[in-house]
């Protein structure tokens, strides 16, 4: 992992606990780490535990996903011309229901990487 990455996962559980509200010390008390420790983790420290690590994420509901998982703008794409095809039909589709659609795009994408 790049520093880089690692300052971009800081930021994220920075982002998320306060969205959620939360101080530094309600989310290490319920992570099983210290503030101090979760303060290096917020501000990109290179070296920590990863045990830790995930269970500060875990507590967040921030999932870690591989590169190659991650929707593509043809994807994204793809899954909007779906869409836009169900409303034609007077099928609205939620939220849930695009990512569903998205989700099962990224899949086929993986398991079919030899289809451009």
């Amino acid at each position: 992992m790049t520093s880089n990455a690692v300052a971009e996962l800081g930021a994220a559980v920075r982002a998320e606990r306060k969205r959620r509200g939360l101080t530094q010390q309600t989310l290490a008390e319920r992570a099983g780490v210290s503030r101090e420790w979760l303060s290096r983790l917020e501000n990109g420290a290179p070296r920590l535990e990863v045990d830790k690590v995930l269970r500060t994420l875990s507590v967040l509901e921030i999932k870690l996903v591989a590169a190659d998982a991650r929707p593509t703008q043809r994807d994204i794409a793809l899954a909007q011309s779906i869409a836009w095809s169900m409303s034609l039909e007077a099928q609205g589709l939620t939220d849930d229901g695009f990512n569903k659609v998205l989700d099962k795009i990224v899949a086929h994408r993986q398991a079919h990487p030899d289809v451009a």
